[in-house]
């Protein structure tokens, strides 16, 4: 099956988003600041193109042939993707706050909470890798 043009650009943008949560969460870890522009560039970006995508892939299913025959075998890891995805585009938007706030203060969010900056870029994995997974099982 081919892949639809926005799936293919969504799926290459991950890569490059990935990247950026990369970098601001580890530059703020590493006490160089919070590069908050780029945060809130990175949280344009997947809002205009990944959440919308989400959006889009979530209403074709429902109003097409898909939701009229039997469920995808997948459909429960697909709900589960969509889930995690959601959770991690929210905590980018609070965490990118609360850091923000931190550099104001002379304070480096990432550095003070290793916990949360860890266990963050690796839900952020989970999710762009559940992602790819499923890019790769549809249209590979």
């Amino acid at each position: 099956m081919n892949a639809p043009a926005f799936s293919t650009f969504s799926a290459i943008a991950e890569f490059f988003v990935t990247v950026g949560v990369f970098y601001i969460v580890l530059r703020s870890y590493r006490q160089k600041g919070f590069a908050w522009a780029f945060a809130a560039l990175l949280i344009v970006f997947e809002f205009s193109v990944n959440m919308m995508y989400m959006i889009f892939r979530m209403r074709e299913v429902s109003a097409g042939e898909e939701a009229a025959s039997t469920p995808h075998p997948l459909a429960p890891f697909m709900a589960a993707h969509g889930i995690l995805s959601l959770l991690v585009f929210l905590l980018l938007v609070v965490y990118s706050y609360l850091a923000f706030v931190a550099d104001k203060r002379g304070r480096h969010f990432f550095h003070d909470h290793p916990a949360i900056a860890w266990s963050y870029l690796g839900l952020w994995i989970l999710s762009v890798g559940s992602g790819w997974a499923l890019y790769a099982i549809n249209y590979l």
